[in-house]
């Protein structure tokens, strides 16, 4: 048996706290089956401060919640370390639980595989999209919440030159990544000024030393806003910044990642991945599961910016109306943020769109 069914991390809720007697909730029976749910990391595993944390944070709020209404929930994790674990995770989830939730795109290919073996368990596949009746494929519209950062970062740049750091170019960072250039341009044309932004691909979700090393060289070409796109890489350009200028600033991604290095973390996208998680799983629970695509953004508020508590002072009180009125001609449908490349040559800033009362 491979040592990593030894990474199985069982959290059971001991007590539900600031319950009074008279609103305490019903305790499951103790003959009762509990609700199994097991979450297959993407390589990097728990601890990277981003997408896999945030899933796991998502099976935790899903098993509170059924504890409150009185089921019995176990959730475990089998962290990746390598793409090539990802089918046998799998399988040995499924062998085992109700619903897997799998994450991040690069588990696509084995979602596709194994999924069809066990059709009568619920797969919960993030980032990926795979065209199974069992399996919920959940996709972010990342490219809204990167035009925020792009935009954000517009206002705050001093050198107007701003940078992004993919992980890996993958569809979904690369989105984001798009995204945050089509904001960055828009912020230019509503500031009636010229921004560069710079790119480099790290080549990896699990290297925080190069992506260190990569920053730095981005910023010695005077990037001072950098976009960190990159798991446990991400981690690297938040400590290049903490080494640089004051005015130098990262933003986080994922979760809020703001309080690593308050001050220096301008703000972080928050992609609320915690939150499709649990939400899918009580579906699970309560037989409504829709297998499928779920496109999520701005609209449905599975996306969006911090509070930015240690950095909002530093940002220029015109770009607030700029932000509120993106957000909302993003979620209304009223402008499309382009989420390749090649979208993102022929995309024309709405500035006047967003200048309009």
């Amino acid at each position: 048996m491979r040592n990593y069914l030894n990474l199985f991390a069982i959290v059971l809720a001991l007590s539900l706290g600031g319950c009074s007697s008279s609103d305490t909730p019903p305790v499951p029976e103790p003959g009762d089956k509990p609700f199994q749910v097991i979450m297959i990391t993407d390589v990097g595993g728990l601890g990277d401060h981003g997408f896999n944390d945030a899933g796991w944070a998502g099976c935790q709020e899903a098993q509170r919640r059924l504890l409150e209404r009185g089921q019995a929930c176990e959730i475990k994790v089998i962290e990746s370390r390598e793409q090539t674990d990802f089918a046998e995770n799998l399988s040995l989830a499924a062998e085992r639980a109700d619903v897997v939730i799998s994450l991040g795109f690069l588990i696509t290919d084995a979602v596709t595989q194994v999924a069809p073996q066990y059709p009568d368990k619920a797969f919960i596949l993030a980032d990926g999209l795979v065209e199974q009746p069992n399996v919920a494929s959940i996709l972010f519209a990342e490219e809204e919440g990167g035009f925020l950062a792009g935009l954000l970062a517009s206002f705050v740049t001093h050198t107007d030159t701003l940078a992004v750091l993919p992980g890996m170019d993958i569809p979904p960072v690369l989105a984001f990544a798009a995204g945050y250039k089509a904001g960055a341009l828009t912020g230019a044309k509503l500031q009636n000024k010229k921004i560069t932004v710079l790119s480099s691909t790290i080549g990896s979700f699990t290297d925080p030393v190069k992506a260190k090393s990569l920053s730095l060289q981005l910023i010695s070409q005077k990037a001072d806003v950098l976009f960190q796109l990159a798991g446990i890489s991400g981690l690297g350009v938040i400590e290049a910044v903490k080494e640089s200028p004051d005015r130098c600033f990262a933003i986080g991604v994922d979760i809020d990642q703001d309080a690593i290095a308050p001050g220096k973390v301008l703000t972080s996208v928050l992609k609320k991945n915690d939150r499709v998680v649990a939400d899918q799983i009580v579906a699970v629970a309560d037989d409504t599961f829709s297998g499928g695509v779920h496109r999520v953004g701005l609209k449905e508020e599975y996306l969006g910016l911090t509070e930015m508590p240690h950095t909002k002072h530093l940002v220029p009180q015109t770009a607030w109306p700029a932000l509120e009125g993106a957000k909302t001609l993003i979620a209304s449908g009223q402008i499309q943020i382009p989420r390749t490349e090649e979208a993102l040559a022929s995309f024309v800033p709405p500035v006047e769109q967003i200048q309009a009362p």
